[in-house]
């Protein structure tokens, strides 16, 4: 979170997280078409993309300042720790998409520790930072049972908020970013 010296803006940071493919850019395209005017800039580093939106929401928070929120992404083959670690770097919080093939439940799993790993070498934990998980492309596998997947990630029930979505509706009409979101402002 950083604020303007004269206190009239804040500027968040929510990171999309994830295995590599697992459908982060069309989240983050799907987010900023809910913004009308966003757009998404895309920058290379090494071999990964790094995506990222911006706008200031339209409405004033209760103490009267404007928010504005940066939503950054990786996508590609990711060959250095170190940039999931500078995606997190600054984040008040993030989404993490897992998609649901169970042929990518090993990578999700990988992804799911380096992101443990990562938020706490960054000095946060999934209790003090805004987190959601979303369980995406649950369409491509009929009887998805988000119950079991929990179980298989090891989430406790209740602790971290889960959303589903769908390849025809990949940020799943919003709810997990906007779950993040909302917790980000109530902590403002």
């Amino acid at each position: 979170m950083t604020s303007r010296p004269d206190g009239r803006e804040v500027t968040v940071k929510v990171a999309l997280a994830g295995a590599v493919d697992t459908g982060k850019l069309a989240i983050l395209r799907a987010i900023a078409a809910r913004h009308g005017y966003a757009t998404v800039k895309e920058h290379a580093v090494g071999s990964a993309r790094v995506h990222r939106v911006q706008w200031t929401e339209p409405t004033f928070l209760s103490d009267g300042r404007r928010l504005n929120v940066s939503v950054h992404s990786l996508t590609g083959r990711v060959d250095y720790n170190a940039s999931e670690e500078l995606l997190l770097r600054g984040a008040d919080g993030v989404v993490f998409v897992v998609d649901v093939d169970p042929a990518r439940f090993q990578e999700s799993w990988d992804s799911l520790l380096q992101l443990d790993r990562n938020t706490r070498r960054n000095g946060y934990n999934f209790r003090s930072i805004a987190l959601a998980l979303q369980y995406h492309r649950i369409d491509r596998h009929p009887g998805f049972d988000p119950v079991r997947l929990d179980e298989r990630l090891g989430v406790p029930p209740g602790l971290i908020p889960r959303f589903v979505s769908t390849e025809g509706e990949p940020d799943g009409e919003g709810l997990a970013f906007d779950a993040v979101l909302e917790r980000i402002r109530e902590k403002l």
